[in-house]
Parts: structure tokens; sequence; C-alpha cells
């Protein structure tokens, strides 16, 4: 027997020696174990030091390419809330707003890094002017280069619904 074969034969033998109580403590060791495990699992973020947001803060809003911004995310992300989250938030708009034919790079980005697609689409957001999430649906429904109705059927939602949050609300 080799491989993956001897060890599903093990696996079974195993099942079919141990009592219904060992059976039991196993799976309740196993829920425990998953339990205690989870907040020090995959996806933890781990917290923004002060060094680290300080950092952050002076240079969210001075952003002005994908690569630039990228480089910032994966550095900061943790940091990413109130301040340092508005002007990331002013970095993803100027880029957007200013810098659209830069897009096909945002699309490269978010393709390799999903997180980062969402970090984007959601700094399309309450903090930005009217006037940019405007355009940036307008850019989104009548400019998008070809290759990239994802990208920009996601940022066309995502203004759209920032948009009717601002309508809804007083």
């Amino acid at each position: 027997m080799t491989g993956p074969t001897w060890l599903n034969y093990a696996l079974q033998a195993e099942q079919l020696l141990m009592t219904s109580a060992q059976k039991g403590l196993a799976i309740t060791l196993g829920l425990v174990i998953t339990l205690f495990s989870g907040p020090l699992g995959y996806g933890q973020q781990r917290a923004c030091t002060g060094a680290e947001a300080r950092r952050a803060e002076a240079e969210a809003v001075t952003l002005r390419t994908w690569d630039a911004l990228y480089r910032s995310y994966k550095l900061y992300r943790q940091c990413d809330d109130g301040a340092i989250a508005e002007g990331y938030s002013e970095s993803v708009a100027r880029i957007l707003v200013d810098h659209w034919d830069t897009l096909p790079q945002l699309a490269h980005l978010a393709k390799e890094d999903a997180e980062f697609r969402r970090f984007v689409m959601g700094h399309v957001d309450a903090t930005l002017t009217i006037e940019d999430v405007e355009k940036i649906r307008r850019n989104a429904k009548t400019k998008c280069p070809t290759g990239l109705r994802g990208v920009c059927t996601d940022l066309a939602k995502q203004a759209d619904s920032e948009l009717k949050g601002r309508a809804s609300s007083p």
C-alpha cells in the first residue's frame, strides 16, 4: 500500500477500534482546538502600532498610483481606520478620478490580490465628495477599458450604493 490508500485504511481501522466514549472525546477535543485556534489562524490581522499609524497617516492621503497605494496597503492595512482610512479613500478617489487611464494597473493588482480589490472598493465611500463618486460611477459605466468589465461593474455598483446611501440620509 502507498500514500493516501494506506492512510485511508489506517484511519478506517482506527475508527473501528475507537469506543464511542473515545470518539466523543476526540470530537470534543477537535472542536475545542478549532474554536480556540480560530482567532490565531490564517488571515488574522495584527494590531497597528503607534509608529505604523503615524507613518500610514502621513502617506495615506498622498498616494497617486496603484503601485504606491498597494505598497502602502501591504505595509499598513492593519491601520485602515479613522483618519488613515479617510486618507486612503482620498487617494483611491484621486487615482480613479484623475488617473482613470491607469485602471488596467488596478485590475492587475486586484486579480492578484482579492483583499486589495475589496480595500479599493471599500474606499469608494461616504468620505468622498459627491462629485468624485459621480465621476467614478460615470467613468465605470462609460469609459471602461476593454477586458475590465468586472472591475468597472464593481466600481459602478459601489458608487451607486454610496450615492443611494446619501440620498436616503437626512
